[in-house]
């Protein structure tokens, strides 16, 4: 039984190096419409209304690569603008997808998880082995935003925490955590250009569809982001820590969130072909007892998370930052 769990998990990460041709790795739809509403209760950040927008002088600090394509901008007017953290926090929590991390060469395994996007923005599990720098990269940016802080530059405190955010956040989708059930990859092991569609397709159809009920303000959808309830802040919890532990919790939870899909999209989600829906789809209020309904059902488990996970990091930056 031993060697044969061995040749499975062989198996799986020959089928993942096959997944060079899935696209760059994102997460939620709507980062920073999410926060807007997942803060709206955070009221010790009116203390901070009144911020002035500074230049970026972290060279000496923040030295990970960004990609080619990265360009950094100030979303609120130059230097000198006033600003507050409730809008930076809003405005720049989906920063990290604005090409900071694509077009990089990071790890001789990033093909797995789709490239140098997904692999700092994921990590993946398959078997013992683990994928992607998702929850390093979440502590890199809370770090920097101690240095920050140090400095007396509110500004970039809160901007590194914008960013910071975003990873914590995007760990809490499943599909950040594996790419489908094992049971689907073993199955349509063959068949890869397939297997990349279709994980490629759940992905991004599920990520659609949050999306664009965020944007309808379903009521579900706003009370779960409203709602979540942050861990108690202990020293043993951090940013990387919030990562793991969302991966962790969203990986048994794609067995479930897979045949869903299948019944409420249709069996296109699985045709091997880039597929999308039809999004009058998200339009309609879900009917308790219907596939939808039971959709939501997983997707708001896990904005939930999303949720408690973002209002814990700001827990732990309010006291250890002393904001």
């Amino acid at each position: 039984m031993r060697s044969r769990s061995k040749v499975a998990c062989f198996v799986i990460l020959v089928v993942a190096m096959f997944l060079t041709a899935a696209p760059s790795a994102s997460a939620w739809n709507s980062h920073g419409a999410c926060t807007a509403i997942i803060i709206e209760d955070q009221r010790w950040l009116d203390a901070y209304r009144t911020v002035s927008v500074t230049e970026w002088t972290y060279a000496d600090v923040d030295t990970e690569a960004t990609g080619p394509n990265f360009t950094l901008r100030y979303l609120e007017g130059g230097p000198g603008t006033v600003t507050s953290a409730t809008a930076i926090l809003a405005n720049y929590a989906d920063e990290p997808d604005w090409y900071m991390d694509t077009d990089l060469s990071l790890s001789a395994f990033q093909a797995l998880t789709g490239g140098s996007q997904g692999w700092r923005h994921c990590y993946a599990g398959l078997g013992w082995l683990r994928f992607g720098t998702g929850p390093a990269r979440a502590q890199y940016f809370y770090d920097l935003a101690v240095t920050a802080k140090d400095k007396g530059d509110l500004y970039w405190t809160f901007r590194y925490l914008a960013r910071s955010m975003h990873y914590v956040q995007d760990l809490t989708q499943q599909y950040h955590g594996v790419p489908a059930p094992t049971g689907i990859i073993l199955k349509n092991i063959g068949s890869f250009g397939t297997l990349v569609e279709m994980c490629a397709n759940h992905h991004y159809n599920m990520e659609e569809y949050q999306g664009l009920m965020v944007a309808r303000r379903s009521p579900a959808y706003m009370r779960t982001l409203r709602d979540g309830k942050p861990f108690e802040a202990t020293k043993g919890i951090t940013a990387a820590w919030l990562g793991r532990r969302g991966t962790w919790l969203g990986r048994p939870e794609v067995r479930q969130l897979w045949p869903l899909e299948n019944t409420f999209f249709g069996e296109k989600i699985n045709s091997g072909e880039a597929w999308t829906f039809d999004k009058t789809t998200a339009l309609r209020t879900a009917k308790p007892g219907t596939p939808q309904a039971d959709y939501d059902t997983l997707i708001l488990t896990s904005l939930e998370r999303m949720s408690g996970y973002t209002r814990t990091l700001l827990q732990i930056a309010r006291e250890g930052l002393s904001l």
